[in-house]
């Protein structure tokens, strides 16, 4: 548990040092590249239900609004693979790179199999339309293959398209990174741009997303702590994760005019094991049952109500 509290000190500490976003950022690369990357690939999975549900939902030749796209743009390229869908890449900061995005594309033929079967796909056609892409020596060349445009700003709480054009949009695990009060408005502008018929598809993450740099801590230890506490300890100008269960997104979305047509939560034996091992759940958190506290991922679907 040392490494748990330690990576979250320094990294507090950095964030206010002169230059020490380009330290964080430079050391973000290098880590990136390294267990950072493979732990991103291994959360590819929770892109399948979030896909299925936009091919779904887009029209053909459709829309879709990838919101906090990352480094690897998981769900953008999975959806390349379903359609001839028209793909905005959204995010705050420009984090891609050629490099991950080669790694991703590698990492999805790896698993070919598994995304074909995962996505209703033939293999075979999943190969032929990725391999391709790794002969491409830029980013550019590989958004204009895949019909991707990159839309990077970070004035979030004004529409950024054209109102009302966008029939899908998807986010995973990227809400639960924005403080609520740059959240409601941005969520208000993403609506706008939602065409009436439009969906969002979210996938919100729960677990302690610090425990990811020390495996010996409870996925869901920040249960444990109360709010002036953990602001204290774990919120730095560089990493941010605003800790709300299901009960508490209902209304943020309610507030932004938008309808959770329906819901799914990823919650199993193990996850419920975790959180009966907690040693305290701070008083914010124990009015919850078990099953909402244990769910590692919620899934809402969304249209402007």
């Amino acid at each position: 548990m040392l490494v748990y509290y330690a990576w979250a000190a320094s990294e507090k500490a950095l964030s206010y040092v002169p230059g020490g976003k380009y330290i964080y950022r430079g050391a973000s690369k290098v880590v990136n590249a390294g267990d950072r990357s493979k732990r991103r690939l291994a959360g590819t999975p929770t892109s399948y239900r979030l896909v299925r549900k936009a091919r779904e939902l887009t029209p053909p030749g459709g829309t879709i609004l990838d919101v906090g796209t990352g480094w690897h743009h998981h769900d953008a390229f999975m959806l390349y693979l379903c359609g001839d869908y028209k793909i905005y890449l959204f995010d705050i900061e420009d984090k891609a790179s050629i490099n991950y995005i080669q790694i991703y594309i590698r990492h999805l033929l790896d698993n070919a199999d598994e995304v074909a079967r995962e996505l209703g796909l033939d293999a075979d056609d999943v190969r032929r339309k990725l391999q391709p892409l790794l002969a491409l020596q830029s980013r550019d060349e590989v958004y204009r293959a895949c019909n991707f445009t990159l839309c990077i700003t970070d004035q979030t709480s004004q529409p950024f398209l054209p109102l009302g054009s966008i029939d899908f949009m998807v986010s995973n695990c990227v809400l639960t990174h924005i403080p609520p009060a740059i959240l409601q408005p941005e969520l208000a502008a993403l609506r706008l741009m939602l065409k009436p018929q439009g969906f969002m598809y979210m996938m919100i993450g729960h677990d302690d997303h610090w425990s990811f740099h020390d495996r010996s801590v409870n996925q869901f230890n920040y249960y444990r702590f109360p709010d002036r506490l953990y602001s204290k300890l774990f919120d730095t100008k560089f990493e941010y994760q605003n800790r709300m269960v299901k009960s508490e997104w209902m209304p943020v979305f309610a507030r932004a005019a938008l309808e959770i047509v329906e819901y799914w939560g990823h919650v199993t034996d193990e996850t419920r094991q975790d959180i009966k091992n907690l040693p305290h759940i701070d008083e914010r958190f124990s009015r919850y049952s078990l099953d909402e506290l244990a769910t590692v991922h919620s899934y809402f679907l969304l249209r402007p109500a």
